[in-house]
């Protein structure tokens, strides 16, 4: 019955992640209106302080091109960075606050392949204002191809 919830709001289970499943049908879908996720969105995982997005790097839109053919573009890299680190802030606002990024570090590894990037995101310690974030990206197969770093502001909406 949950795995039918899950199946029909694209939600995909991964027990190597050691994820944690919830028994309340009403839970679970509350949680997921909740994330008005798009056909394209995929948020792996979310906790107080913990995020895991996935995105899938296209040939069309995030590509450059190289002598050893296309790779996936800097900026997009960055862009997933800064949605994970912002999104895994968000997760310790309170009532009444929103996220805006105040500082952005990025720091590339390698060239990444196209296809799908997984950010892992954490908050490393939170004060009245701001979130101090770390996020890995990696290749579907675990290659680290960036890290970042984020001082979040938290603000009122």
């Amino acid at each position: 019955m949950i795995r039918g919830v899950a199946r029909r709001f694209g939600v995909r289970y991964q027990r190597r992640w050691g994820q944690n499943f919830l028994a309340d049908r009403r839970q679970l879908e509350h949680i997921v209106e909740a994330l008005e996720l798009a056909p394209t969105d995929r948020i792996v995982e979310v906790g107080p302080g913990t995020l895991v997005l996935a995105a899938n790097m296209t040939l069309e839109d995030h590509s450059f091109p190289t002598g050893r053919g296309p790779i996936v573009h800097g900026g997009a890299i960055a862009t997933l960075a800064d949605e994970a680190l912002a999104s895994v802030a968000f997760t310790l606002a309170v009532e009444g606050e929103t996220t805006t990024t105040s500082g952005l570090q990025v720091d590339y590894y390698r060239p990444a392949a196209l296809g799908r990037l997984v950010a892992r995101a954490v908050v490393r310690h939170r004060t009245r204002r701001l979130a101090y974030c770390h996020t890995t990206v990696e290749q579907d197969d675990g290659k680290v191809v960036a890290e970042g770093r984020a001082t979040i502001a938290y603000v009122r909406a």
